[in-house]
Order: C-alpha cells, then structure tokens, then sequence
C-alpha cells in the first residue's frame, strides 16, 4: 500500500530519488506482444486489495494493512463468492501465494521502514485453523535508519514455484529489486538476497510464477508523491532478468498478478483517488 497522506514529510524524499520521480518512464521495446482485456470493477470489501492468486476456477485476494484477516474467493468475473476469517491479525498483508497443501500470507508491509520482523503465515487449506508462524528478518535491516519511501527493506511480493518460497523486495531507494528465499524448516530466520532484478522501471508490487513459460510475472509502478503513476507488467527469466516489460498507462496502483491455467495474467488494482479497486486479464499475443 502507497500512504499518500504521509506527503508532507516525504516530498523531499521522493524527489531526491529518480526511482520516484515525476517523469514518465522509458521501456524497452518488448519482444512479445499482450492484449490487456478490459477493467472489472472489484466490490467495495476489496478496496485495498494486495495480493492475488489464480486457482482453476477462481482466484483469491486479501485487503492490506489494517483490514480484517481475511482471503476472498472471487470468479474470475470479479465477484466474491466464499470468504474465510482466518484466526490472525492484519498488521500489514501484501501477498499471497500457495502450494497445493497450503495458503501462504505475508504480513511484510514496511513502506515506512519501521519493522524489524515480518511474519509469514503458513495456513493449511484443509484445516484453516492449522497455521505455522513464520518469522523473518532482513540482513542490513536498520529500522532507525530508514527513510519513509526510501530504503530497500519492503516488500510485496511472494511466490511459491518448484517447491521454494520466494520473497521480492520493493527497493524503494536502489530501485535494485531483491529476491530472498524463505526457508520454511528454519525460524526465526535472516534473509540474504540469493539474486537481485535490475532493469525495472519501478518498484514490484506483485508476484507470480509462469511455469509453462518458466518465468516470472511482475507488477508494479513508479510514482510521485502527487499521485502520478507509471504502472508496468513485467516477465523476468529464471536467472532474474527482464526480458519483456509493458506500460500499463490506463492504471495506476496495481498490487497483485497471478497465472491462470490457460497461461493468461490477471491483475489487481487498489483503489486510489476517484479509481475503484479493479481486476483485469492480459493475454499474451504469441507471434
């Protein structure tokens, strides 16, 4: 979540850093084309929705910082058809992921660098009560140190792929993203960057892994303190490298992605200003 009511203390911020600034951004020419469908309108309960996953029939979201501790069951058609409580509190969630035992949540907010420890919530899908709390630092993490909107410890993005749990910062001050990886077997623990994504216009706000393509899909933006947006979807190779990056100029805080079965993208988009919260489907054109 972007907190633009914190403008006043951080305009000096956001302007001493390129990653944040007014100017639009410039993309590579992609290799591949998409087709971005058009926007569906989210019900009022998921304003403040942040992460998304695609299940065969329908997908899941949840609200972020401050909402209630709940996963949304929605059709593909934007409508939420189950909610589940979970047994939790919503200090700030911002993703969600799973394997097919398994929902993993990720209370790892930190826009204003402020928390040492994050917590991610292992929640078996058969017994919703049946949670494992993960713990989790980041190494060189100072929260005294650390500006509001520009430090690298924060993140919004999570994947489970091949069997690893994958955690994408959000590097607001190197705009050099980090990807950690959470070892479930070993808690509390301090993550260490395995690999780093440079070359994205902007900071990552979602994650998911295309495994027919063997690549990772990205969302995110570059913005201003003034609520200007330049929003991006991304593919990133298995090595962490971007090799097709496209504009999503109609949007602006798009949080979460996922992959259906059939190989399309669907996105999420928080509400932000006069802007309902949305969800939109992007195909790939294969050439």
């Amino acid at each position: 979540m972007l907190n633009h009511s914190f403008l006043p203390v951080a305009v000096a911020t956001f302007f001493s850093l390129s990653l944040l600034s007014g100017c639009a951004a410039s993309y590579p020419e992609a290799q591949t084309k998409i087709s971005v469908g058009e926007l569906t309108v989210l019900p009022d309960v998921l304003e403040e929705t942040s992460g998304l996953f695609c299940n065969a029939s329908t997908l899941v979201s949840l609200n972020d910082s401050g909402n209630k501790p709940e996963l949304f069951h929605l059709s593909y058609e934007g409508k939420v058809v189950e909610t589940d409580r979970l047994a939790l509190d919503n200090i700030d969630w911002e993703a969600i992921t799973a394997s097919s035992t398994h929902w993993y949540v990720a209370d790892v907010g930190n826009n204003k660098g402020r928390r040492e420890s994050l917590t991610i919530y292992k929640v078996n899908k058969n017994d919703l009560n049946d949670i494992v709390t993960m713990t989790v630092t980041y190494e060189g993490n100072e929260p005294s140190s650390n500006m509001p909107y520009a430090h690298d410890f924060d993140s919004e993005a999570m994947v489970y792929a091949n069997g690893k749990l994958i955690l994408f910062s959000k590097s607001w001050r190197t705009g050099v993203a980090k990807v950690y990886e959470v070892n479930e077997s070993t808690q509390p623990q301090t993550l260490t960057a395995f690999a780093h994504i440079e070359g994205l216009p902007g900071v990552i706000t979602g994650a998911d892994y295309d495994a027919a393509r063997n690549l990772y899909v990205i969302v995110g933006y570059k913005s201003d303190p003034f609520g200007n947006f330049d929003t991006f979807i991304a593919q990133v190779d298995s090595q962490f490298v971007p090799i097709n990056i496209w504009p999503l100029p109609a949007y602006k805080q798009v949080e979460g992605v996922c992959v259906d079965d059939n190989g399309n993208y669907w996105f999420s988009e928080e509400a932000a200003g006069h802007r309902k919260a949305s969800l939109t489907e992007v195909k790939i054109i294969q050439k």
